[in-house]
């Protein structure tokens, strides 16, 4: 019998990669990437070091994450933040966890730990200690915001079945139309969460890639309408995900301790024409 991993679908448009355009390079490997954005969908600065990206973050500022399909096929994006899933807030484990199901070429924003089905806790940037992950137990992880990514594997004897869905339409707070395609699913009968194993004694935990020392960490924040719609997913690999970004972040002072400078105010894009001089000046002796 074959064995269906259930996931998320959220209602949101679809953005067409040639509209998302940014100053700088989100993490991305294997056809996918994963960026952090403000509250208006600004790419916040963004940094590269060893191989490494890092956001510069500022206390109290709401954001949200934006993952990217650039493959033709559709994934599953399992979100981590501060080492706890985005969905269920347990400790991250990609392999017993449900993602958010994102189509060929497409993007989903995920603004915050999934609270039920129409609402979430906004992502904000806090202290360490009044973090989300802090409080639930899991200092050590915080900092970070990951993403595993999973192929579908399609059965052809099965898509029949899969075509039988429900379309809804949503508008965003820009009035755009929203459209979610919705399939039945065996285990929508029992809710979105299911039954959680308590008793649960080892989760698989990232390896730490940034230094312990942090000065900013993720808020579980102030409640935020997000509507999502459960659809069945069956993963390629059940325990094995084709890819796995991460994207560290920390304020002014932390980048600046892992040898990243940041100087004075840093623009979300930037300026054609940062000066008026009307003439060249000669260069410094």
């Amino acid at each position: 019998m074959i064995r269906t991993i259930t996931t998320l679908f959220t209602f949101l448009a679809l953005i067409p990669l040639t509209a998302c355009a940014h100053k700088l390079a989100p993490a991305a490997a294997g056809g996918y990437s994963i960026q952090l954005e403000d509250q208006y969908g600004n790419q916040l600065a963004t940094y590269s070091q060893r191989g490494a990206t890092y956001v510069l973050g500022n206390h109290n500022t709401r954001y949200n994450v934006r993952i990217t399909n650039h493959t033709g096929a559709r994934i599953e994006a399992v979100l981590s933040v501060d080492g706890r899933d985005a969905v269920s807030g347990d400790v991250g484990d990609y392999k017993s966890q449900r993602g958010y199901v994102i189509d060929p070429y497409g993007s989903i924003v995920v603004d915050g730990f999934r609270k039920s089905m129409n609402a979430v806790a906004a992502f904000r940037f806090t202290t360490p200690g009044d973090s989300y992950s802090s409080r639930r137990g899991t200092p050590q992880n915080v900092g970070v915001v990951g993403v595993a990514i999973f192929k579908e594997r399609l059965v052809a004897h099965r898509l029949p079945a899969l075509r039988r869905h429900t379309t809804h339409y949503e508008f965003d707070d820009a009035g755009a139309v929203n459209q979610a395609e919705i399939a039945p699913s065996a285990s929508a009968r029992s809710g979105m969460m299911g039954s959680r194993d308590a008793k649960r004694k080892a989760v698989r935990r990232p390896a730490p890639a940034a230094p312990s020392k942090n000065n900013l960490g993720t808020r579980y924040g102030e409640t935020r309408h997000s509507p999502v719609v459960e659809v069945p997913f069956l993963r390629a690999r059940k325990n094995r995900p084709n890819q796995v970004l991460s994207t560290y972040y920390d304020d002014q002072r932390g980048l600046a301790a892992r040898g990243i400078m940041v100087h004075g105010h840093v623009s979300a894009n930037p300026q054609p024409f940062p000066n008026n001089r009307r003439f060249a000046p000669p260069p410094a002796p």
